[in-house]
């Protein structure tokens, strides 16, 4: 692949996802100088150790980064957040998509992708059901905690024992109450839980 089509795709991808180039360096884990090299016509292209983390924070693999991107740039939102555990979900601030990559699972998403959003595994059988909405164990959430929680909206709540537990926010009598989906499960109100993060996009696997 030439230079100059690699620069296209750093410079305009960049700017589509509207990342400035200090913050497209720190998610590269690169220096900022680094990135202006790669976006000057006759500048230098990403060596191999840095391919991978440039191609996901466009939103890609690194075989469709070297072969020109075949998605258009307004796709290019397409991007991968980091999966914990119902413990470490706690400490989601933790968490920083723009940063350097770290050993954490990480899963494709098409929802935007904010500093702070991570994703969750589902384990147990309250948030099954047999209506449209319905998430079984293995279920990936995405979860965006920098958005505010509205009735209707399915949550991530911390619990007493600083654990993630996922329900869907309901108001029974003007009071918040956390609702399972699978109806041998109680909805209970949500008391003295914490709602970290409003869920965004299911991500199910067949196989």
């Amino acid at each position: 692949m030439e230079l100059k089509d690699v620069r296209e795709l750093i410079t305009e991808g960049r700017r589509k996802l509207a990342m400035s180039v200090d913050t497209f360096a720190r998610g590269a884990g690169v220096t900022r100088a680094a990135v202006q090299q790669w976006e000057r016509l006759g500048g230098t292209s990403p060596n191999r150790s840095h391919r991978p983390a440039v191609a996901r924070l466009l939103g890609m693999s690194v075989e469709e980064f070297l072969s020109g991107g075949p998605r258009p740039l307004d796709k290019w939102r397409r991007r991968g957040v980091r999966v914990l555990s119902a413990v470490e979900a706690g400490g989601f601030a933790n968490i920083d998509n723009f940063g350097p990559l770290s050993e954490l699972e990480t899963v494709f998403v098409t929802v935007d992708v904010q500093r702070h959003t991570f994703a969750l595994r589902v384990h147990g059988e309250s948030m099954r059901s047999k209506g449209v909405n319905s998430f079984p164990p293995g279920t990936i959430v995405v979860i965006e905690p920098d958005m505010k929680a509205r009735p209707g909206d399915f949550v991530i709540v911390q619990n007493r024992a600083k654990q993630a537990t996922f329900k869907q926010l309901v108001l029974i009598d003007e009071v918040s109450c956390l609702k399972p989906l699978n109806k041998r499960f109680k909805t209970r109100p949500l008391g003295d839980g914490v709602i970290i993060g409003v869920v965004r996009e299911a991500i199910w696997h067949l196989r």
